[in-house]
């Protein structure tokens, strides 16, 4: 689910959410023992951050050798690359995506150039191969995405606002979420 929010939107996300209560932030997709812990103004400036929900259980590391390290699928595929690119050290591993109950948040950006997008989603080739409760978690909050945002830009026609300075090549549909929409009605671009 790709979207342009403020800090005042992301603000009503991450409460959305339950942090801290109910999700702890992360980074992604780096697992250190012991675990770290992101505030959500360092989220907010982080490129990739992994929310895990303490109802449905940690995130589930992975290291060189592992069998989700060794499938021929594209999912171990990126696994060795993350590896390799990402030197993990001894005390730590990376997130196997594909049996781990948490989200990936890629906060969106506002600042003088204008908003950048951000997403938000699962990762897994099947969510509901994690578990049902999982998958669910995971709709019912880009759902709450979509009921709060206002299709902006994509390939549908009722998708796309031509009233608003939208700089994208790509179709991918976004929706801007309250805050954000003001600041695009008011001539702030989207990137």
């Amino acid at each position: 689910m790709h979207f342009y929010a403020t800090l005042t939107d992301q603000e009503h996300l991450l409460d959305y959410l339950g942090e801290p209560a109910q999700v702890t932030l992360r980074p992604w997709p780096v697992l250190a023992s012991p675990p770290v812990t992101l505030s959500r103004d360092v989220a907010r400036a982080t490129e990739r951050v992994m929310i895990v929900s303490h109802a449905l259980g940690p995130p589930v590391p992975i290291r060189a050798g592992d069998p989700p390290m060794e499938e021929p699928s594209r999912s171990g595929v990126f696994n060795r690359l993350n590896w390799e690119r990402l030197k993990p050290r001894a005390n730590e591993r990376l997130v196997d995506s594909n049996a781990s109950p948490v989200l990936l948040w890629t906060p969106a950006t506002h600042n003088a150039d204008g908003l950048g997008s951000g997403s938000i989603g699962s990762q897994a080739d099947s969510m509901k191969a994690i578990s049902d409760d999982y998958e669910r978690w995971v709709n019912r909050v880009m759902n709450w995405v979509r009921r709060r945002g206002t299709p902006v830009w994509g390939l549908k026609a009722e998708a796309t606002r031509p009233d608003l300075d939208v700089r994208r090549t790509d179709v991918t549909t976004l929706h801007a979420l309250p805050d954000a929409l003001a600041k695009l009605e008011a001539g702030t671009p989207g990137h």
